[in-house]
Order: C-alpha cells, then structure tokens, then sequence
C-alpha cells in the first residue's frame, strides 16, 4: 500500500525516474499527462459517453497516470541497464587478462563505460584509492557493483578475478575463457528475451486499442440508422461502455508496470525469497494427517449437503461437497504445491549453482568448491548441499550422495551432472580444466532452460490477462445487443400505445 501511495507523490516519481537516468520535470509530467488525458477523452467522445461519465473516466485515468509514466521510464531503464551491463561484461575478463589485476582493470573499463556502470566503476576505483585498513579492499570496491546490478554473472566474475588475483594463479586463461563464453551465451539469450518480451507487450497493448476502437466502430453503425437515435443515451449502455473503457485502461496499465523484464538483469531474486523458504519448510514436513478438528469441520460440511440435497438444494448440496473435500484436502494440496514451488526453484537455481563450482575447480577440489558455496545460496538448497556433504564425509570414496542429491525432485539434468563432478575427483590436474570446460558447456543447456523458465513464470499472469480484451469486447457487444432489444421494446411499445 505504501509502495501505491508513494506513487501519487510527483516528488518521489521524479525522484525514481531521475535514479533510472533520466533528466525529468514537473512540466514533462504535465505535457504527458494531458497526452493521456487527451487520449482518453477521445474514446469517450467516440463511444458518445454523457459529461458526468466522462468526469468519472477522467478522474479514474488521473489516478493511474502515474503508475502508467513511472513504468514507462522502468520499462527504458531496464532496456539501458542491460546494454551497461553487457558492455561491462563483454569486456572485463579480456581486459583483466591483460595483467590480472583488478584496479587496472576497473580503471580501463572506466573509459569504455558510459552512464551508471561509469558511476559505479567511479565510486569502486574511488574505494580502492582512498581506502587503506581494509583487509577485504578489493572485493567490498567490487560489491559496489555488485549492489547496483544484482546478477549472477557479475557476482561469479568478481569472484573469479579475486581468486586469480589473490592467488597469483597462472593457469586461469581455460576458466576465463569458460567464464567469457558463458557471459556470451547469456548476452543472446537476454536479447532474444527481451526481443520477445517487446512483442508480446505491443501485441498486448495493441488487443486493448483494437477493442476499444471494434467497440466505438460497432457504436458508430448503430448511430448511423434512425431506429436507434437514443439507444445511446440508455443509463445500461453508458454505465457498460464505462466500465469497459476502464477495464481496458486497467489492463494497460497492468501490462506496462509488469511486462518490464528486471527478472532478465536482477537474477539473484531468490536468494531472500522467503516464500521459497516457507514452502521449503512445509515441503519438509512432509504429508501429515489431518486434525481431528478438521475432520469435525469437514464431516459438518459434507452433512449439510445431505441436508440441503434432501431439501431439493442441489446447488447448494455439491458446493457443500465441494468444501468438504477442499477442507480435507487443504494439507495434501499445500504439499504438492509446495512441491512444485521447490522443484522450479532448483530447477532454475541449480544450473547457476553448478556454474560456480565449475569456475571454483581451478582453485579448490570438488568437495572444497561445494563447501566454499553453501553461503551464496538460496536457503532450500543450502540445507540440501550440508544433508549432501554430511553423507560425503561418511563415505568420501561412495557415488552415493552424489546419486541422491536432490532425488526426491524431477531434476534428472541435475543428478547427471553431478554424477560427472564426481568423476572429476579422480581425474588429474592436467585433464581436468578440459573437463570442466566439457562441464560448463553443457551446463549451459540447463542454464537456457532454467532462463527460458524464470522468464515464462514472471510472465505467466500477464498471459492470461491478454485474453481479458476479447472477453470484455464480447461481454460488451452482448450488453450493448440486450440494450438495444429493450429500447426497441420500448419503442415500440409507445408506438402501440400511440
């Protein structure tokens, strides 16, 4: 609610638009909102609304402008934010490489940045100049990056540059190249994304244009023939064509504040997720039996619809039924979907996980590298990765553990490729940056995956939101039918009368 409210504050809008870039005044607020107001009382025109319902329209698209303008700005920021971002990645491993030092390296992508990743660069180079007692001086000048753009993959690249540069290693160009190629994939993969996401969008937008403009079209011949003269000025048709006109706006404006595509750039959302926590917790409860008490309610229920079946309800008598198997069904379902919640989850952060014990395998052995990530990630698979490394120290030769991680799950990808970092344990130093490099690249297939997931679950809603154009046209064409029968109706009935 207060997220809401800070909305109606012209101060705060400006303010937010200003942090995404963009120079933006009180008269550019204006100049925008009388476009929109503009566009709005030209569908009322059109669709013949009387003044008082025209007022109420207006009134209802002063209150939504500012959600429409500030998700507008996001919707640009994010498109600018990804080329920042993928202009830092592109070129900071090839530019670390150079001399495997990360203030050189910060101070050339200084002059090859521009925009915010410029500023953040600034302040991280900044850090590392005038700071002199910090044992951690490197990577907290990096975590100002980091806290800016919350992506995986600048998280992993930092990580790596620490541990090549504290570590004086000289083998690091086979995991730099690993780590370049992942960044590129990921790059075409955002921009497909994105591609997609931009269509899906102007086609949405462009089913709500499309049914307001069929609804004034269909008005309009209607207007045209002299047996209907008044037929619009019916308080059914009026009150209809408002909320339907609204309802469309509604759905604009849903459309632009969600469909911005953060999720593609912010990827590591689900590190604090508690609701992935909470359905964790339930899912590790297990199924357990019901109640006594929910068993009294439930059997209560399933009684009164004997009652009201015997009384002739029958409506009333199966949605009786209806509660009664919800109630005590209501623990089971909370499994499954608690199940399901976890299964996605690891889905799409395994892949991501893996890809950071990959890069770790330069430096730690296999064991070391899955001890050395417990703490970045999210809490349902930090507690599976110590269930898993408890039974590692018991049996360190056993395949076992490596076969169980994550059983109880359908992540069959998942349990082959651990299968194979297990098989990296007994391989030589000499083979194994040609195995890890294997490991990454095909890691790469589950990383599309687990993207193409993420990316269809933030947009799932929205989907189902795009059908509500057509299904509010058609309502409105039915209104507007039975409208026009009970004005002829009455028309002719005065006629008669006549």
């Amino acid at each position: 609610m207060n997220n809401i409210l800070k909305r109606y504050s012209l101060k705060e809008l400006k303010n937010d638009i200003r942090k995404y870039g963009f120079n933006y005044a009180t008269k550019d607020f204006i100049i925008e909102s009388f476009f929109i107001i503009l566009a709005v009382l030209a569908i009322a025109f059109i669709s013949h609304l009387r003044y008082q319902y025209i007022l109420i329209l207006i009134s209802i698209s002063i209150l939504l402008i500012p959600f429409i303008i500030h998700a507008w700005f996001k919707q640009n920021y994010n498109i600018k934010n990804f080329s920042l971002l993928s202009d830092y990645l592109t070129n900071i491993i090839p530019t670390f490489i150079q001399k495997t030092k990360i203030r050189f390296c910060l101070g050339e992508l200084f002059d090859i940045t521009t925009g915010n990743m410029k500023n953040c660069i600034a302040k991280a180079i900044d850090y590392i100049d005038k700071t002199v007692d910090d044992p951690a001086l490197h990577k907290n000048a990096l975590k100002i990056i980091e806290d800016e753009y919350q992506n995986s993959r600048v998280i992993s690249v930092h990580k790596l540059l620490l541990n090549i540069e504290s570590s004086n290693s000289i083998n690091y160009e086979d995991v730099c190249a690993n780590m370049y190629e992942d960044i590129e994939r990921w790059i075409k993969r955002v921009f497909s994304f994105q591609k997609d996401l931009k269509n899906r969008r102007n086609k949405l937008l462009a089913l709500c244009v499309i049914s307001l403009l069929l609804n004034s079209a269909i008005n309009y011949m209607y207007i045209g023939n002299d047996y209907f003269v008044g037929y619009l000025d019916s308080n059914m048709y009026q009150i209809s064509t408002l909320l339907f006109i609204v309802f469309n706006l509604l759905i604009i404006t849903i459309i632009l504040t969600k469909l911005h595509g953060e999720w593609l750039i912010n990827d590591t959302y689900y590190l604090k997720d508690e609701n992935i926590k909470n359905k964790y917790l339930v899912y590790k409860k297990g199924k357990s039996k019901n109640k006594i008490l929910t068993i009294i309610i439930s059997s209560f229920i399933l009684a009164s619809s004997i009652y009201f079946f015997l009384k002739g309800q029958i409506i009333i008598s199966l949605i009786c039924i209806f509660f009664s198997i919800i109630v005590l069904m209501n623990k089971n379902l909370r499994y499954k979907k608690a199940y399901k919640t976890i299964n996605k989850a690891f889905a799409i952060e395994f892949p991501i996980w893996l890809r950071e014990i990959s890069l770790n395998l330069n430096n730690y052995t296999v064991l070391n590298a899955i001890e050395h990530s417990q703490n970045s990630v999210s809490y349902p698979l930090r507690k599976e990765l110590r269930m898993f490394i408890d039974k590692v120290r018991k049996d360190p030769t056993s395949v076992k553990a490596y076969n169980e991680f994550l059983e109880d799950f359908d992540l069959e990808d998942a349990r082959s490729s651990m299968k194979v970092l297990y098989a990296l344990q007994n391989i030589s130093k000499d083979n194994i940056n040609k195995q890890t490099s294997n490991l990454i690249s095909r890691n790469q297939d589950m990383l599309d995956k687990a993207e193409s997931l993420r990316n269809m679950d933030s947009i799932a809603g929205i989907e189902m939101i795009g059908y509500l154009p057509i299904g509010l046209l058609t309502i409105q064409m039915l209104i507007s039918m039975y409208s026009i029968f009970i004005y002829m109706m009455n028309m002719l009935n005065g006629a008669i009368q006549l």
